[in-house]
């Protein structure tokens, strides 16, 4: 089973990481892409433009579905605006690996008028994917990492045996056969790919984990790691 170490940093204060909204006119704003860790990433917001010392609910759709997600709601400040951290909406699909959603936020101080505002975004799932599921160590397959610092190389580290835990009996350290660099995160989502060999170095049976990160030297303490556990038989699993 995959795994991940730890979730992106995250700023504590929405100013700090998107530029604020205008006052002059309703506007809500966050990151253009949202890394989805299982619920442990979070997402900031800020917002301009709304009723003063009012209530704003803050939800999410598609626009395959309408239906709104709630996110959080908040007080506005006494010149209508506000900054929350929030959870990203989990992905719709089990199998989806980047979905697009509206953030949406709506202002009824006045229910015969309310304000609302709403702002694309992305958002998606953090950690690797192998295309096709590969069968043999030499089949050629399509490493994709998402969700990673744009602008910077992600790399996979090989690494074969050795055991989870230090404390049990027998247990010997892993033994990083290879580093292959998959190329440099592109885009808001931070996504890169490479197609190569499903095991791109010398086979050897046994259990193996592929470490994805932005490091080029193997650490077991880089954040965020993804972390790729497989094992190779007679039929790769």
């Amino acid at each position: 089973m995959s795994a991940v170490r730890r979730a992106l940093a995250v700023l504590p204060a929405a100013a700090a990481v998107i530029a604020a909204p205008s006052a002059h006119a309703a506007e809500i704003k966050t990151f253009p892409c949202v890394s989805y860790i299982a619920g442990e990433q979070t997402m900031p917001v800020a917002a301009a433009g709304f009723t003063p010392g009012g209530f704003v609910t803050l939800y999410t759709n598609t626009n395959a579905d309408p239906t709104p997600r709630i996110l959080t709601s908040a007080r506005l400040d006494a010149v209508g605006g506000f900054q929350a951290i929030t959870l990203p909406p989990p992905l719709t699909k089990s199998d989806a690996n980047l979905e697009t959603f509206n953030l949406i936020a709506e202002d009824r101080t006045n229910p015969t008028a309310p304000v609302i505002a709403a702002a694309p975004f992305q958002v998606v799932r953090f950690g690797l994917t192998r295309s096709p599921k590969p069968k043999r160590p030499h089949q050629a397959v399509r490493y994709t990492a998402r969700g990673f610092l744009p602008g910077k190389r992600v790399y996979a580290h090989f690494r074969y045996g050795g055991r989870t835990n230090p404390g049990e009996r027998g247990w010997r350290r892993a033994v990083t056969r290879r580093t292959v660099s998959l190329g440099i995160a592109k885009g808001p989502c931070g996504i890169t790919s490479k197609r190569m060999r499903a095991l791109p170095t010398r086979v050897r049976y046994g259990a193996w984990r592929a470490y994805v990160d932005q490091s080029r030297t193997f650490s077991l303490k880089t954040r965020p790691q993804w972390i790729d556990p497989f094992s190779i038989t007679r039929v790769l699993r």
